[in-house]
């Protein structure tokens, strides 16, 4: 049997492995109680519970209902949704082995699973939102996608088309689904018929109208009206053309350059492994990768470098097999290596942050390589082994929006983010907003947050919303200001919070928005590190003074 590096039936191999596994199980399931970010998590949590007029965002319509049964089941509370989230992307990992029969070991596959459960850790970040609910309905459909290309059973063609419909619903983005499952389906029917012909292009045809048909219904019973659809947009700037082309470009650039490394890489391990000594070969190659991933690689924000690397890290294996085994390029297994390359790029496309999300479908790497043979497998188990420890440090010390683990040391108390370990800094200003709403609201206040770092506010008190469907927020400009006029103009006492960075930035020079809040009337408060406007036809009462 070709194996990794080790023989199943070895004992001690078998018993490495499974531990490994669940200590790389534990891991990636731990890191749900580390961290707290004040922004996109909870944008979409609150989109999900109390969407701006009560109307879904169309881009992300499904998800948002998913997102509101959920939490309607198990409560608000973010470690339930956290732990939500993890078993949707431990899942997307499995489902592939479901419905798919491999030949491998299942030592050596439990060994690549817990590969990929520890590299990928440092992503297991978020609440609960249509990232995951995209990775895991992808997933299923390129596993059905296989299972339809083994068998070409017509039950799976439907059931295709509801996934990937759904999949549209979840993520507007993911249509990109579509034309690569129709590509699948029509290259699968040209296989079994030998040639093209109009008839191979029945099923395909057949396949997108029904999709496109569960579409169109999934959006007419949701929204009353094609007004009423068109103005569920997500009104969000970070998606400009220019932004994402630079984006999609650089990225790009670097999965071309790390690709070649490893690629190269591979060429001269090959060459060189009968040449020199096996100790001397394997340091040389270690320490290189240590050094290249060490520096280029990890501290980048966001995992930028980290996820990137990971990702051309699968291409270089794809390529590799497609070129190592091109005498059969039509078999099962290389169109598994076609669809997973083209499904990739499914969660970036669309996407603000370029190509950073084609590291989504990473978590499907087990069962591509379960049924494909790797060759010089000690090349790979090198990297690996490098990865491995570097992969530690990127999840202890690049905690997403957020310190490092390591001084993630207060556990907070608020109802909703109980277990839920964050900074000092964090905490306090969060307990402190908490106590100051309290007192105003005693003083029949009513209280608003507003800013791009406030969506964690509106989940906190869903009735300190400005029912204002974008994420972004500005203080430098005043478009959102007639709508906020609107609601404080009927109130008689107004508390108003400014939230548009992280407690314990710089100060920042006054705002348009501030400035315009001066001028109707309102008074800038104080209080240590909590700065706030308010409003009141009487005197403040002592304990604002």
């Amino acid at each position: 049997m070709n194996t990794l590096f080790f023989s199943p039936q070895q004992k001690h191999i078998v018993l490495f492995v499974n531990v490994f596994l669940i200590v790389s199980i534990a891991y990636f399931f731990s890191g749900i109680f580390f961290g707290l970010d004040f922004t996109d998590s909870f944008y979409h949590l609150n989109q999900a519970i109390a969407p701006a007029d009560g109307i879904y965002l169309y881009p992300f319509v499904l998800s948002s209902l998913i997102i509101k049964t959920i939490i309607e089941i198990l409560g608000p509370e973010i470690i339930y949704l956290r732990f939500i989230n993890s078993l949707l992307l431990f899942f997307s990992l499995l489902i592939p082995f479901v419905f798919i029969r491999i030949e491998k070991s299942r030592i050596e596959v439990f060994f690549y699973i817990a590969c990929v459960l520890f590299l990928f850790a440092p992503f297991n970040v978020n609440i609960l939102g249509y990232d995951s609910l995209s990775i895991f309905i992808l997933s299923l459909i390129f596993s059905l996608t296989i299972l339809y290309l083994k068998s070409s059973k017509l039950y799976l063609l439907m059931l295709l088309s509801i996934l990937c419909s759904a999949a549209v619903l979840i993520r507007l983005p993911n249509l990109l689904a579509i034309p690569i499952v129709f590509l699948a389906i029509g290259f699968n029917e040209k296989i079994q018929k030998g040639c093209f012909s109009s008839k191979i292009l029945k099923l395909p045809v057949i396949f997108l109208l029904l999709t496109i048909l569960w579409v169109y219904l999934g959006f007419f019973k949701y929204y009353s009206s094609v007004g009423e659809f068109f103005r569920a947009s997500a009104n969000s700037t970070s998606h400009d053309l220019k932004i994402l082309f630079y984006h999609y470009f650089i990225h790009g650039i670097k999965l071309i350059l790390f690709i070649s490394l490893i690629i190269g890489g591979h060429y001269f391990f090959k060459k060189l492994q009968h040449s020199i000594p096996k100790l001397l070969l394997y340091g040389i190659f270690g320490l290189f990768y240590v050094l290249f991933i060490g520096f280029f690689v990890i501290f980048s924000k966001y995992w930028q470098n980290y996820s990137l690397f990971l990702t051309s890290l699968t291409i270089s294996i794809l390529i590799l097999q497609v070129v190592q085994n091109r005498k059969d390029l039509l078999s099962l297994k290389h169109l598994v290596l076609y669809l997973y390359f083209l499904f990739l790029f499914i969660n970036p496309f669309g996407s603000n942050t370029g190509l950073l999300k084609a590291v989504s479908l990473f978590l499907l790497l087990p069962f591509v390589i379960s049924i494909n043979d790797l060759k010089l497998k000690k090349y790979w188990l090198l990297i690996l082994i490098v990865l491995l420890p570097l992969s530690l440090i990127e999840k202890f010390y690049s905690t997403y929006e957020d310190s490092g683990i390591l001084v993630l040391s207060r556990t907070l108390e608020l109802d909703l983010l109980k277990s839920i370990k964050t900074t000092e800094t964090r905490a306090d200003f969060l307990e402190r907003i908490d106590i100051e709403i309290s007192e105003l609201k005693k003083n029949n206040f009513q209280v608003y947050f507003y800013g791009d770092k406030s969506h964690i506010f509106h989940y906190l008190y869903p009735w300190t919303n400005l029912n204002i469907n974008s994420f972004f927020q500005p203080l430098d400009e005043l478009g959102y200001y007639p709508k906020i006029e609107q609601i404080i103009n009927k109130k008689q006492k107004v508390a108003i919070f400014l939230i548009d960075s992280y407690p314990g930035k710089v100060a920042r020079k006054q705002t348009p928005l501030e400035v315009a809040l001066i001028k109707d009337g309102f008074d800038r408060i104080v209080k240590e590190s909590l700065v706030y406007y308010l409003k009141l036809k009487n005197n403040f009462p002592e304990h604002i003074k």
